[in-house]
Protein backbone atom coordinates (compact mmCIF):
# COMPACT_ATOMS: atom_id res chain seq x y z
CA UNK A 1 0.00 0.00 0.00
CA UNK A 2 1.41 3.15 -1.07
CA UNK A 3 1.12 6.97 0.59
CA UNK A 4 -1.87 7.94 -1.54
CA UNK A 5 -3.80 4.93 -0.54
CA UNK A 6 -3.51 4.62 3.26
CA UNK A 7 -4.21 8.75 3.72
CA UNK A 8 -7.02 7.82 1.67
CA UNK A 9 -7.50 5.17 4.10
CA UNK A 10 -7.33 7.61 7.25
CA UNK A 11 -9.36 10.21 5.96
CA UNK A 12 -11.95 7.56 5.10
CA UNK A 13 -11.59 6.87 8.96
CA UNK A 14 -11.66 10.68 10.08
CA UNK A 15 -15.07 10.48 8.16
CA UNK A 16 -16.31 7.61 10.36
CA UNK A 17 -15.55 9.55 13.79
CA UNK A 18 -17.15 12.43 12.37
CA UNK A 19 -20.08 10.64 11.89
CA UNK A 20 -19.92 8.99 15.22
CA UNK A 21 -19.71 12.59 16.38
CA UNK A 22 -22.64 13.48 14.62
CA UNK A 23 -24.90 10.93 16.26
CA UNK A 24 -23.77 11.76 19.22
CA UNK A 25 -24.61 15.26 18.81
CA UNK A 26 -28.01 14.12 17.97
CA UNK A 27 -28.35 12.12 21.13
CA UNK A 28 -26.90 15.42 23.24
CA UNK A 29 -24.08 13.29 24.05
CA UNK A 30 -22.08 16.29 24.27
CA UNK A 31 -18.77 14.71 25.84
CA UNK A 32 -18.46 12.10 23.32
CA UNK A 33 -18.89 14.79 20.42
CA UNK A 34 -15.86 16.51 21.94
CA UNK A 35 -14.01 12.99 21.72
CA UNK A 36 -15.40 11.95 18.26
CA UNK A 37 -14.51 15.54 16.97
CA UNK A 38 -11.02 15.48 18.21
CA UNK A 39 -10.36 12.01 16.69
CA UNK A 40 -12.02 12.88 13.54
CA UNK A 41 -9.44 16.31 12.98
CA UNK A 42 -6.45 13.73 14.14
CA UNK A 43 -6.92 11.15 11.70
CA UNK A 44 -7.52 13.88 8.81
CA UNK A 45 -4.54 15.88 9.97
CA UNK A 46 -2.67 12.23 10.02
CA UNK A 47 -3.82 11.51 6.39
CA UNK A 48 -2.17 14.54 5.30
CA UNK A 49 1.14 13.69 7.08
CA UNK A 50 0.97 10.00 5.34
CA UNK A 51 0.74 11.65 2.04
CA UNK A 52 3.32 13.62 2.32
CA UNK A 53 5.67 10.43 3.99
CA UNK A 54 5.85 12.14 7.46
CA UNK A 55 6.35 10.26 10.44
CA UNK A 56 4.35 11.53 13.20
CA UNK A 57 4.26 10.88 16.70
CA UNK A 58 1.76 8.22 18.01
CA UNK A 59 0.09 10.70 19.70
CA UNK A 60 -3.10 12.59 19.62
CA UNK A 61 -1.49 16.23 19.11
CA UNK A 62 0.79 16.01 16.04
CA UNK A 63 0.22 19.80 15.74
CA UNK A 64 3.73 20.33 16.00
CA UNK A 65 5.15 18.01 13.01
CA UNK A 66 2.13 19.15 11.13
CA UNK A 67 3.01 22.63 10.76
CA UNK A 68 6.20 22.02 9.12
CA UNK A 69 3.74 21.01 6.53
CA UNK A 70 4.00 25.00 5.03
CA UNK A 71 7.72 24.53 4.16
CA UNK A 72 6.54 21.30 1.72
CA UNK A 73 5.46 21.85 -1.80
CA UNK A 74 1.86 21.95 -1.52
CA UNK A 75 -1.19 24.10 -3.00
CA UNK A 76 -1.36 27.59 -1.24
CA UNK A 77 -5.15 27.13 -0.68
CA UNK A 78 -4.09 24.37 1.77
CA UNK A 79 -0.95 26.10 3.43
CA UNK A 80 -3.60 29.08 4.12
CA UNK A 81 -5.39 26.38 6.45
CA UNK A 82 -2.87 24.77 8.24
CA UNK A 83 -2.64 27.54 10.84
CA UNK A 84 -6.68 26.95 11.39
CA UNK A 85 -6.72 23.25 11.47
CA UNK A 86 -3.50 23.36 14.05
CA UNK A 87 -5.58 25.62 16.80
CA UNK A 88 -8.38 23.49 16.18
CA UNK A 89 -6.74 20.31 16.73
CA UNK A 90 -4.95 21.82 20.12
CA UNK A 91 -8.56 23.11 21.38
CA UNK A 92 -10.08 19.62 20.74
CA UNK A 93 -7.03 17.82 22.36
CA UNK A 94 -7.33 19.85 25.77
CA UNK A 95 -11.08 19.14 25.88
CA UNK A 96 -11.12 15.47 25.06
CA UNK A 97 -9.22 14.53 28.11
CA UNK A 98 -12.01 15.97 29.93
CA UNK A 99 -14.67 14.84 28.15
CA UNK A 100 -13.08 11.33 28.38
CA UNK A 101 -12.55 11.77 32.22
CA UNK A 102 -14.34 15.01 33.44
CA UNK A 103 -16.66 12.80 35.51
CA UNK A 104 -13.42 12.04 37.99
CA UNK A 105 -13.67 16.29 38.31
CA UNK A 106 -17.48 16.23 38.66
CA UNK A 107 -18.44 17.39 35.05
CA UNK A 108 -21.25 16.36 33.37
CA UNK A 109 -22.06 15.74 29.76
CA UNK A 110 -24.07 19.11 29.56
CA UNK A 111 -20.73 20.89 30.24
CA UNK A 112 -19.67 20.37 26.71
CA UNK A 113 -22.85 21.19 24.29
CA UNK A 114 -21.68 24.89 23.58
CA UNK A 115 -18.37 23.25 22.58
CA UNK A 116 -19.87 20.41 20.78
CA UNK A 117 -22.11 22.70 18.83
CA UNK A 118 -18.89 24.93 17.99
CA UNK A 119 -16.73 22.70 16.86
CA UNK A 120 -18.98 20.61 14.82
CA UNK A 121 -19.35 22.58 11.59
CA UNK A 122 -16.05 23.84 11.70
CA UNK A 123 -14.34 20.32 12.08
CA UNK A 124 -16.15 19.04 8.37
CA UNK A 125 -14.48 21.84 7.21
CA UNK A 126 -10.93 20.47 7.78
CA UNK A 127 -11.86 16.86 7.04
CA UNK A 128 -13.34 18.10 3.60
CA UNK A 129 -10.01 20.35 3.48
CA UNK A 130 -8.05 17.25 3.98
CA UNK A 131 -9.65 15.39 2.03
CA UNK A 132 -9.60 17.29 -1.09
CA UNK A 133 -6.06 17.51 -1.22
CA UNK A 134 -6.01 14.01 -0.74
CA UNK A 135 -8.33 13.92 -4.23
CA UNK A 136 -6.10 16.65 -5.97
CA UNK A 137 -3.16 14.73 -5.44
CA UNK A 138 -4.78 11.68 -6.31
CA UNK A 139 -5.47 12.98 -9.89
CA UNK A 140 -2.03 14.47 -10.32
CA UNK A 141 -0.74 11.16 -9.95
CA UNK A 142 -3.64 9.65 -12.31
CA UNK A 143 -2.31 12.25 -14.37
CA UNK A 144 1.58 11.57 -14.57
CA UNK A 145 0.72 7.87 -14.58
CA UNK A 146 -1.45 8.80 -18.10
CA UNK A 147 1.26 10.57 -19.39
CA UNK A 148 3.69 8.74 -18.81
CA UNK A 149 2.34 5.49 -19.96
CA UNK A 150 1.31 7.34 -23.22
CA UNK A 151 5.47 8.10 -23.62
CA UNK A 152 6.17 4.17 -24.27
Amino acid sequence: MNNLDTSKGAVERAFRWYQGAIRAYEDERWDDVIYSLQMSVEQALKAVLILFGIEYPKKHDVSTIYVDLKQKLIPEWFKEKIDNQVDMLKDLVKLRGKASYGYVDGLKKDDFKDEASSFKDPVRDIIEECNNLIIEFSKNEIQENNSNGSNK
